[in-house]
C-alpha cells in the first residue's frame, strides 16, 4: 500500500537542491495523485473481480468505438493524411498520438483477456466482440503508425509468449507470437500506406540525424538531443540529479550549450522516462523512484494476473516517452495498478475499508 504513495515523497525531497521553489512545488503538486489514488482506491477496496472486468471492458469499447470514428475520419481523407506520414505527421487523435497509441495497446491487451475469459455483462455473444475488438484495434494500431504503441505491444506479446512457453515447458506459444509480430509487420508495410509511409520517414529521419543531411529538427531528432542533454546532466549530479525543480533550466543550459539553433518551443526535457528520473533525481532517486514503483510486483502474493504484463507494457513506453510524468498517463497508469492491487480473492468476503 505505501510503495506507490511513498514516490510523491521523492519529488518533494528533490526540492532540497531545487533553486526553483515554484517550478518545484508545481510538480509536487502534480504527482500528490501518487498518494490519492491509491489510497482512494484502497480505501474503497478489496473490488471483485467481477467489478475490474467490467472496468476494462467500458474501456475497451469506449476505445474501440472511438478507434472506429478515427478510422473513418481516415478513410474520408485517405491521401491527405498518408501523405502526412511522409512529413512525421499522424492521424488526428483526441489526445497526444503517443499517449493515444498506448492506450489502444492497453485496448488490446484488455479485449484479449477478456475474450480469452470469455467475459460478459449480460450476453453470450459479448466475449467474441471483445475478440473482434482486439483485432480490430490491433490491425488500427497498425494503421495510427506510432511506434510507441506498436512497439510496447509487440514487446509485451513476446514477454507473454516467452513467459508461458518457459511455464508451460511449451515453445511453441512463442514461436508463434514472434512469426505472427514479424508477418504483422511485413504485411502492414507492404500494404497499409500509413504504417509504410511511416517506416520510410522514420527511416529517413534517422538517418538524417546521423549524418546531419537536414536542417529541419525532426521529431527523432529532437528525441536524442534530449535523451543526450539529460544524460550529460545526469553525470554532471550523478547522486541527487539537478533537482526536479530545476530540469527545465538546466536542459535549456545545455541546449544553448551543445544545439544553440534548436527552437525553444523544441527544448523538451529528456523524452525517456528513466533519463528524466535520473537526471532529475540522479542515480538515488532512480533506484528509489523504480524500486517503489515495481515493488508492489514482488511484495505482493495477490495480485490481479494482468498487473506484470500492464507493467511491461507501460514499462516498454519509458524507452522514448516520459509516459507517467504527464497527468493523464499518470493517471491512467496509478488507476488501473491500484485496481489490479486490491482486488478479491476468490471466495474473499468484502469489508470496504472506508466503513
Amino acid at each position: 500500500m505505501i510503495a506507490l504513495p511513498s514516490i510523491m515523497l521523492l519529488y518533494i525531497l528533490s526540492g532540497i537542491n531545487s533553486s526553483d521553489t515554484s517550478l518545484w512545488l508545481g510538480r509536487v503538486n502534480t504527482n500528490l495523485i501518487y498518494l490519492i489514488i491509491p489510497l482512494a482506491v484502497y480505501l474503497n477496496g478489496p473490488y471483485p473481480e467481477k467489478f475490474i472486468d467490467k472496468v476494462l471492458a467500458v474501456f475497451v469499447i469506449l476505445n474501440t468505438v472511438i478507434n472506429a470514428w478515427l478510422l473513418v475520419n481516415y478513410i474520408v481523407d485517405y491521401q491527405d493524411t498518408n501523405s502526412k506520414y511522409l512529413q512525421g505527421q499522424t492521424i488526428a487523435t483526441p489526445v497526444i498520438h503517443v499517449r493515444y497509441s498506448y492506450f489502444v495497446a492497453i485496448s488490446v491487451i484488455f479485449a484479449v483477456y477478456l475474450y480469452l475469459k470469455k467475459f460478459k455483462f449480460k450476453y453470450r455473444f459479448e466475449p467474441y466482440l471483445y475478440g473482434f475488438s482486439a483485432l480490430f484495434s490491433l490491425i488500427f494500431l497498425h494503421i495510427l503508425a506510432v511506434r510507441t504503441g506498436l512497439v510496447a505491444l509487440y514487446i509485451t506479446a513476446v514477454f507473454w509468449a516467452i513467459f508461458y512457453s518457459i511455464k508451460k515447458k511449451k515453445p511453441k506459444p512463442a514461436i508463434i507470437i514472434i512469426t505472427a509480430i514479424i508477418s504483422l509487420g511485413t504485411f502492414s508495410y507492404f500494404f497499409v500506406p500509413s504504417f509504410q509511409n511511416k517506416i520510410k520517414y522514420v527511416a529517413w529521419d534517422i538517418k538524417s540525424t546521423l549524418d546531419n543531411s537536414s536542417k529541419h529538427h525532426t521529431s527523432d531528432r529532437i528525441r536524442i538531443y534530449s535523451i543526450i542533454n539529460g544524460i550529460k546532466l545526469w553525470k554532471e549530479s550523478p547522486v541527487l540529479g539537478t533537482g526536479i525543480g530545476d530540469i527545465e533550466k538546466k536542459m535549456d543550459e545545455k541546449y544553448q550549450i551543445n544545439y544553440p539553433s534548436l527552437p525553444r518551443n523544441m527544448r523538451f526535457t529528456p523524452i525517456n522516462q528513466f533519463v528524466f528520473i535520473l537526471a532529475s533525481m540522479g542515480t538515488v532517486g532512480f533506484v528509489l523512484f523504480f524500486g517503489l514503483l515495481l515493488y508492489p510486483l514482488f511484495a505482493l502474493k495477490q495480485k490481479h494476473e494482468l498487473l506484470v504484463i500492464f507493467y511491461v507494457l507501460t514499462f516498454a513506453t519509458f524507452l522514448g516517452e516520459t509516459t507517467i510524468e504527464l497527468m493523464i498517463g499518470k493517471t491512467t497508469f496509478l488507476t488501473l495498478v491500484s485496481l489490479f492491487l486490491f482486488y478479491k480473492k476468490p471466495n474473499q468476503k468484502i469489508i470496504s475499508r472506508s466503513r
